[in-house]
């Protein structure tokens, strides 16, 4: 079978099916039924790794960065947190987020007084250029501008990829004894680099500067769970959401997570949009992270400094960080081989395996969720779910694994990966596989109801290896039937078109750890199948809108217990399968590799560096 897919592969390229221009439902599938039974405790296995809701470029097992952390004698935060009323154990500078039912451990937290070396300057590869510095109009990606960001904003909490874990930053505790009213206590003595405190009026700032409607934040969901806030000290805000929400505290180790000077921010700010067009290119004195910026030219590099005043002891280690945007995986690795590079991100199985065999320093992780292509529900054709079942059906998965990417990444049929503590094993949430029989049948009736053949256009990027993942898949679809164009264009457009609607289908990916950040993709607030309702949020950006969706990832979201969330997210995993709202490709293995020069490297929740920890000589 895959010789013969090579061979039409073959042909089909030397007749340039492929037309790409460079430049710049109703078939019911069956029916949801009861969450299987939570696997039982003692069965938990270690999740093994987390990429932001980000173009192809970024899917993130996780790989405990506890090998890399720093030698017994580095101290741990001196903080004690605990949740009234619940029975996790929570050793010193953990958060606990409620039983959720993950694995014990943490990651050790330097002060940076270990006796590592101090200065120089440490050059860092990245997919893609950030879009800008405002951190309200960030993705938040590994590897477009969450490294960068925590670099500048440092983070309230960070998140601890092997254990789910959060771990105090900025913030030192946060807790609560109901799920719907949080008390957030902030560390004293932290300020801005304008020299303005990092207090709980600048939090709360903050948080109603994302709400904002005529600002446009990406993280707007995130903010608008929150009620009101309420200032109890200087340092102490109780927060209070709008509903109950066990698994809430993680907002602010990723999307909240990066706090702004409302002194500096508003100095420029415009009145009618409530935005700081200048912070969003030359954000000077506004963070309080282990970093500022002294410069940067956009699609050349962007250079960070040494904050002295930052509040962590000896930290950081590094007197520069410059970022290199290197679109094109190959071109990004041979930089690093030559030397240009000290460390770069990477989901190219290709050079994380060469890196890895050549004895290069790597650390990796493999993801829930993972690569997709994403199609929109609302446009024609897709807003058909038949012709989503045949365009997902039509895919030879093995074989399109092998051309892309010589068969080394994973390319299993399920939502949540196997080993994840929220995969469900049952065959009803099994996702479509490669069936030629099937994908007839399917797109019989999906031209049926179109009135026409099923063609459409895909985005691509100008990845050397997104574009050949491309050609492929039209390859497989024009086997079929399918008529498919497709148009290569650079990372940003692509991304527009897709923000605005305005893409049928593209390449994309999430990293999902806690399924709880599939909330925000695929909440519709549908009345029905198909029909999205009022309160769809912006980052449901395939449209994709079922109210039996709702109903599990609200029921997720409010769970108590590891049981009551697993049996959720369960109907969640079964429906997803039956409505195809896009087409899982693979859960590819991403993260870094980096010189023998250089230590320290943790990651965080969707991967980010937290660079203030790093060292290198």
């Amino acid at each position: 079978m895959k010789s013969r897919w090579l061979r039409l592969f073959a042909v089909l390229l030397a007749l340039t099916v492929f037309a790409v221009s460079c430049g710049n439902d109703d078939d019911d599938g069956p029916g949801v039924t009861a969450g299987t039974p939570a696997p039982a405790a003692e069965e938990e296995p270690e999740d093994e790794a987390p990429a932001e809701e980000a173009p192809a470029e970024e899917a993130p097992a996780e790989e405990a960065p506890a090998e890399e952390a720093p030698a017994e004698e580095e101290s741990v935060d001196d903080v004690q947190i605990t949740i009234e009323g619940s029975e996790e154990e929570v050793a010193e500078g953990e958060v606990p987020t409620g039983n959720v039912g993950h694995t014990d451990g943490t990651i050790l937290l330097t002060e940076c007084s270990d006796g590592r070396p101090t200065g120089g300057t440490l050059t860092m590869g990245m997919f893609g250029e950030i879009t800008g510095w405002d951190p309200t109009l960030i993705q938040g990606g590994a590897s477009l501008g969450g490294t960068q960001m925590t670099a500048i904003y440092d983070g309230l909490f960070y998140l601890d990829l092997p254990t789910q874990k959060i771990l105090p930053g900025l913030a030192e505790s946060i807790t609560t004894d109901d799920f719907l009213v949080f008390v957030l206590t902030l560390r004293e003595g932290i300020n801005f680099t304008d020299g303005t405190s990092l207090n709980a009026d600048a939090f709360i700032w903050n948080i109603e500067h994302h709400q904002r409607k005529e600002v446009g934040s990406q993280s707007a969901a995130q903010a608008n769970l929150i009620a009101s806030m309420d200032k109890i000290n200087d340092h102490t805000i109780e927060i209070t959401l709008t509903g109950v929400n066990a698994t809430f505290p993680q907002v602010f180790t990723n999307r909240l997570a990066w706090m702004m000077s409302p002194t500096a921010y508003q100095d420029g700010q415009d009145a009618e949009t409530g935005l700081n067009t200048g912070i969003n290119v030359n954000p000077v004195g506004i963070g309080a992270g282990p970093f500022m910026f002294e410069s940067w030219t956009q699609d050349d590099e962007a250079v960070l400094v040494r904050n002295p005043d930052y509040f962590r002891e000896g930290c950081p280690y590094l007197d520069k960080v410059v970022f290199k945007p290197i679109i094109e995986a190959s071109a990004r690795y041979n930089a690093f081989k030559a030397g240009d590079l000290d460390i770069a991100f990477d989901r190219e199985p290709t050079n994380v395996n060469d890196a890895r065999d050549r004895g290069v320093n790597t650390t990796t992780r493999t993801d829930n969720h993972g690569g997709y292509w994403m199609l929109n529900n609302q446009k024609v054709p897709f807003n058909v779910r038949a012709c989503r079942v045949a365009v997902a059906h039509a895919i030879d998965y093995d074989t399109a694994n092998e051309i892309a990417w010589k068969g080394l990444r994973s390319v299993p049929r399920q939502l949540m990966r196997e080993g994840s503590i929220w995969h469900d094993p049952d065959p009803a949430a099994v996702l479509p596989g490669y069936d030629p029989d099937a994908a007839a049948a399917a797109l019989e009736e999906c031209e049926a109801e179109l009135g026409g053949p099923l063609e459409f256009e895909t985005f691509c990027t100008t990845d050397p290896v997104n574009q050949l993942l491309t050609e492929t898949l039209i390859a497989m679809w024009a086997e079929l039937g399918i008529s498919v164009t497709a148009n290569c264009t650079e990372v940003g457009e692509m991304v527009s078109a897709v923000f605005s609607g305005e893409a049928v289908a593209n390449p994309w990916a999430i990293p999902v750890a806690d399924p709880d950040y599939m909330h925000d993709t695929y909440y519709g607030d549908s009345p029905e199948d198909g029909v999205c309702g009022e309160g769809l949020p912006f980052r449901n950006w395939a449209r994709a809108c079922s109210p039996e969706f709702d109903a599990a990832l609200v029921a997720g979201r409010q769970g108590l217990t590891y049981e009551e969330r697993y049996e959720a997210y369960s109907r969640f995993q079964r429906k997803f399968a039956e409505q195809v709202p896009v087409i899982i490709l693979d859960k590819p293995e991403t993260g870094y590799y980096y010189t023998d020069e250089v230590s320290g490297v943790f990651q965080s929740e969707t991967g980010l560096l937290l660079l203030g920890f790093v060292a290198k000589g």
